[in-house]
């Protein structure tokens, strides 16, 4: 139960695919011209009708009212978007082979909420946005890429261990798809050839 944009509920959408899981999408649609921030979506004549009903009806209650909300077998609930990621990497053979590797992989999966969280405070001034793209975010995935490097050596393409992950797959997403601006996006990996091999694979 989610959206029908990008937002926190992709990479569930990606693991989804990657793991070749049937899925339902509810994919609500989204007024952005009536948005007026989260509590405006409480409204039955705001910005999502559907989020709306859903929630008046008891469905978003396990996520506290709020999306997404991933329901498994038509009976159980899930909430929080991290919860639901790792729950569907596991379960589709993306969280590495031990639970040391599944460690790291969700280490690099808060790595990337990290570097996420310092444009989401940059984003609302053009100066400190500017600077993110041309030196904060570059100088943040040189260090994602000595982490990638120190935690499992080697060309890759995987982040962690020998196969693709969560962690490639959250890596993917953040890189071509969470930012407007995609060029600086790729930009900022440009000196990092093991986080390139794992965008790519």
């Amino acid at each position: 139960l989610y959206f029908s944009v990008q937002g926190v509920a992709e990479t569930a959408r990606y693991v989804m695919a990657a793991g070749g899981l049937e899925y339902t999408d509810a994919a609500w649609p989204l007024d952005f011209s009536k948005f007026a921030g989260p509590a405006s979506l409480h409204k039955a004549d705001g910005p999502c009708p559907a989020f709306f009903a859903a929630s008046s009806a008891g469905e978003l209650d396990a996520n506290m009212k709020r999306a997404p909300v991933l329901v498994v077998d038509g009976k159980y609930e899930i909430p929080q978007s991290k919860a639901i990621e790792r729950y569907l990497a596991k379960k589709v053979g993306l969280m590495g082979g031990s639970d040391v590797e599944a460690a790291q992989i969700d280490g690099f999966v808060e790595h990337v909420r990290d570097i996420k969280d310092k444009y989401q405070k940059a984003k609302a001034d053009e100066d400190a946005k500017a600077k993110y793209f041309a030196e904060e975010m570059p100088e943040l995935m040189g260090k994602f890429e000595a982490a990638a490097a120190r935690v499992s050596p080697g060309a890759g393409p995987a982040l962690v261990g020998k196969s693709l992950s969560l962690a490639d797959i959250t890596l993917f997403n953040f890189i071509t798809d969470f930012f407007d601006d995609k060029e600086s996006a790729s930009s900022s990996i440009s000196k990092c050839p093991r986080l390139q091999a794992s965008v790519k694979a």
